[in-house]
C-alpha cells in the first residue's frame, strides 16, 4: 500500500511538517452519518407536517396530504433501514436472470401447450402465495419443493421478458394473466 503522507519543512524549522489523509475515510463516514441523521431528522418533520394537513384543514382536497407524507414516512429514522434494504435489493429480482427455464406442468396441460402453443398463466399462482402468474424453475422435484408432485413434466423454454427472481433456482414467476407464448 503506498504512502500517502507528504513531508516538508518550514524554512527555518528544523521539526517536519507531516500532511496526511489517514483520516479522509472516517470524515467521510462522519459526513455521511450527519447526513442520514438530517434526512431521516426532516422526514420525521414532514411526516407530521403532511398529518396536519390531512387532520387540520378544511380543503376538501385535505385527505390527499395522506399521499405525501406516506413517502415521507419511508425515510423516518425508525423506517429508513428497511426502505433502504429494499431499495438496495429491489434490482435482484431482475438482473442477471438464467437464459432458460423449465416451467413444470401435468400430462394435460403438457397436451394443452402442445395443441396451443401457450403456457397459461396459473390463476392462483404457486399455492396462491405469489400470485398469478406462469412460474418456472432451475431445478423440479424432489430438491424443488415448491412445485406441485402433479406437475412432472418439464418444458424447457427461454426465458420469458418481464420475469422476475422469487426464489433463485426455485421459484422465477412471469407475474399476469395472459401467458407465454412458446417459440
Amino acid at each position: 500500500m503506498a504512502d500517502n503522507s507528504l513531508t516538508c519543512r518550514r524554512e527555518g524549522c528544523n521539526t517536519p511538517v507531516q500532511i496526511s489523509d489517514t483520516g479522509t475515510i472516517n470524515r467521510l463516514m462522519l459526513k455521511l452519518r450527519q447526513l442520514y441523521v438530517q434526512s431521516t431528522q426532516a422526514a420525521d418533520e414532514a411526516t407530521q407536517y403532511w398529518a396536519d394537513v390531512a387532520t387540520q384543514s378544511q380543503s376538501p382536497l385535505a385527505p390527499l396530504a395522506h399521499v405525501p407524507g406516506v413517502f415521507a414516512a419511508l425515510w423516518t429514522p425508525d423506517v429508513a433501514p428497511t426502505t433502504a434494504t429494499v431499495l438496495g435489493t429491489a434490482g435482484y429480482g431482475f438482473a442477471a436472470l438464467p437464459k432458460s427455464l423449465i416451467h413444470f406442468t401435468t400430462k394435460a396441460g403438457a397436451a394443452g401447450i402442445a395443441r396451443t402453443g401457450v403456457i397459461n398463466s396459473s390463476k392462483f399462482g404457486l399455492h396462491g402465495f405469489f400470485g398469478p402468474g406462469v412460474y418456472m424453475a432451475r431445478f423440479g422435484r424432489p430438491l424443488n419443493m415448491m412445485i406441485k408432485e402433479s406437475a412432472s413434466i418439464p418444458i424447457h423454454l427461454p426465458t420469458p421478458a418481464g420475469t422476475v427472481r422469487i426464489l433463485p433456482y426455485l421459484v422465477y414467476v412471469r407475474w399476469g394473466f395472459n401467458g407465454v407464448k412458446m417459440l
